[in-house]
């Protein structure tokens, strides 16, 4: 085997222990962005919990209102929130809110899309209303604020109709996306109908309801902002645990590579060798 052949193997190794180098580097970034996701899902998980336990709690005070007093009926046109990601690889959570958010589209809906990722994919659609999203829990209540605002401004647009809210965001359970009226309050059909009496109440009902159905307009969406974020940041670890497995199959056939590589090399120097004795024979 020549000095040609033997460079070549030499140049195959040094092009083959680079990419094991760069994959390494890339396996500490993965490794690192799933921890990151893993820590927010935990961190979640507990303030969902406490949220969950607020909206329980207004659902019954709308359901008991609801037993004495009439609730508003939906008219106008309904304002609908999607909730995408301010971030990617989460694989197809932003793709799979564009076919629901046609559908609202077609309805006549008025749509906001919060989370920057969500908007790039539904530029194509058409023109949308966009808000930055969060990416962590801990911005949650900023975006809130930029809602209230939002929403306050919408409200003045059309100051004596009833504002009909509806939230899309993806749902774990479901394992799909999913709309969710917020906005008039929503009653449940097993609600009690057989109270001997009304409800002791500090203010005029329809004073009562309009401050019930905003505190459960804001409660709601931030209990579906962090359902949302906490389902991102599950497809997000799905995510880099599959693209780990990928690399660290790409790195083991690296390595055979790299041990053909340094085995031909062996074989290279032992004929070379066998030749050199041979010649002073």
């Amino acid at each position: 085997m020549g000095e040609v052949d033997k460079g070549y193997i030499m140049s195959r190794r040094r092009i083959i222990a680079q990419k094991i180098d760069r994959y390494g580097d890339v396996r500490t970034m993965l490794v690192a962005m799933k921890n990151l996701a893993l820590m927010e899902i935990n961190k979640l998980g507990a303030q969902i919990e406490r949220q969950n336990k607020l909206l329980e709690t207004v659902a019954r005070v709308a359901d008991d209102f609801s037993s004495f007093y009439p609730l508003p009926v939906m008219t106008g046109a309904t304002i609908c929130i999607a909730i995408g990601t301010e971030r990617g690889f989460c694989g197809e959570f932003n793709t799979e809110l564009v076919a629901p958010l046609r559908a609202g589209q077609e309805r006549g809906e008025r749509i906001l899309i919060v989370g920057r990722h969500l908007a790039e994919r539904m530029m194509e659609e058409g023109a949308f209303e966009t808000m930055s999203g969060a990416t962590v829990a801990e911005e949650v209540p900023m975006i809130l604020e930029h809602l209230a605002i939002w929403l306050e401004q919408t409200q003045a647009q059309s100051p004596d109709l009833p504002m009909n809210v509806k939230v899309l965001y993806q749902d774990e359970n479901a394992g799909r996306p999913v709309f969710r009226t917020i906005l008039p309050l929503p009653v449940s059909q097993n609600a009690r109908k057989d109270y001997s009496h009304k409800p002791c109440l500090t203010l005029e009902p329809p004073a009562f309801l309009t401050a019930l159905g905003e505190q459960a307009l804001m409660l709601s969406l931030e209990g579906y902002s962090m359902l949302s974020l906490a389902a991102e940041n599950r497809r997000r670890l799905e995510h880099m645990e599959s693209a780990l497995h990928r690399l660290e199959d790409r790195t083991t056939d690296l390595k055979r590579r790299m041990n053909a590589a340094r085995q031909e090399d062996i074989i290279q120097e032992i004929e070379t060798i066998m030749l050199g004795s041979s010649e002073f024979k």
